[in-house]
């Protein structure tokens, strides 16, 4: 069982919008699976901009309910995104220290998820374009 509550706070400082103390919450080798890119995120430093540019993207974040057994963790939200409602189911795994290790966020409806993803990705700037893999 982790030694310390990051869920929690984690959760309430993205709601709120506070990128900050949304890093604090992160290991330092944090992995983010997400439903913008095919390729994760790696590192604090690379996950904390993703998640704030995203911050800086959608109008609302609304945790609805978290569920906990030992290291694993499933939070249930709400994203609201100009007239999209995006309903978000995230699987976090912490670590021995309780800090969040491994995020695989999961998103519907798609149509949503695609307007996220168009204001999103612009954001990123290289970063993004380098992690999508070249077709050949």
């Amino acid at each position: 069982m982790p030694s310390e509550d990051h869920p929690t706070p984690f959760l309430k400082a993205m709601h709120e919008g506070d990128i900050a103390r949304v890093s604090e919450h992160l290991a330092e080798t944090v992995e983010l699976n997400s439903p913008i890119l095919p390729t994760p995120f790696k590192g604090r430093a690379s996950v904390s901009a993703v998640l704030g540019a995203l911050l800086s993207t959608i109008d609302a974040f609304e945790p609805k309910m978290m569920m906990r057994e030992d290291a694993d963790v499933i939070a249930v939200l709400t994203i609201r995104f100009e007239n999209h409602v995006i309903d978000a189911f995230d699987h976090v795994r912490l670590g021995e220290d309780g800090r969040i290790e491994t995020m695989t966020i999961a998103w519907r409806p798609l149509p949503a998820v695609v307007a996220v993803q168009q204001r999103l990705v612009p954001k990123l700037g290289g970063q993004a374009m380098r992690l999508v893999p070249v077709q050949q």
